[in-house]
């Protein structure tokens, strides 16, 4: 039965890598036909690599030589079984965070692809607009991750969709982040505006 899109396995087609165009303040605003959001800028590449399910994938690469990757990912997520519709946004929501972490610990941790900790879920208001919120850090010989799911819902029930928005940011074992770009992800939030 299909019940929601995985954010984890849409996050692995649409990669990591830079490519995209540079966001400037002339092209900092996307439009799909659910949502739109202002983007920050400099540094910034968007890319657009699902347009019919409105994903949108922004990246920052830092540090020297360009070892930190930051990346922002938004998607509109459509619920399709009609008894899921009817639940209200906090049930689709922990439904939602269960699953990643289900997928999480057999996809990766079990196949020893990576270790899953400190996973944390909870609610944040961010402007005007409550998330439901998973945070969490993943960590590999090559790569550790710190990472934020972020879930909006525009109804408190009946919704026929949500926004799943994901940030992350990726180094080496062995390199220290010399900043977050964690205050401009949740500016990127706080310009969302959705059209139910």
């Amino acid at each position: 039965m299909k019940r929601l899109i995985s954010t984890v396995l849409l996050l692995t087609l649409v990669g990591c890598a830079s490519t995209g165009t540079e966001i400037t303040s002339s092209n900092n605003q996307i439009q799909f036909p659910h949502y739109s959001l202002v983007l920050p800028t400099p540094g910034w590449r968007l890319s657009r690599p699902d347009e019919n399910n409105e994903v949108a994938v922004v990246t920052l690469q830092a540090g020297p030589p360009l070892s930190a990757t930051f990346q922002m990912r938004f998607i509109k997520n459509g619920i399709f079984d009609e008894r899921i519709k009817s639940w209200s946004a906090r049930q689709v929501a922990d439904d939602y965070r269960t699953l990643e972490k289900r997928i999480m610990i057999e996809q990766g941790v079990n196949k020893g692809q990576y270790r899953l900790s400190e996973v944390v879920m909870g609610e944040e208001m961010v402007g005007d607009k409550k998330f439901y919120t998973m945070k969490y850090t993943t960590s590999a010989s090559a790569q550790r991750q710190s990472a934020s799911l972020y879930l909006y819902f525009p109804r408190d029930e009946g919704n026929s969709f949500f926004m799943v928005a994901h940030y992350s940011e990726m180094i080496p074992p062995n390199v220290s982040l010399s900043r977050s770009f964690n205050s401009e992800f949740l500016q990127t939030l706080k310009s969302l505006r959705v059209n139910p």
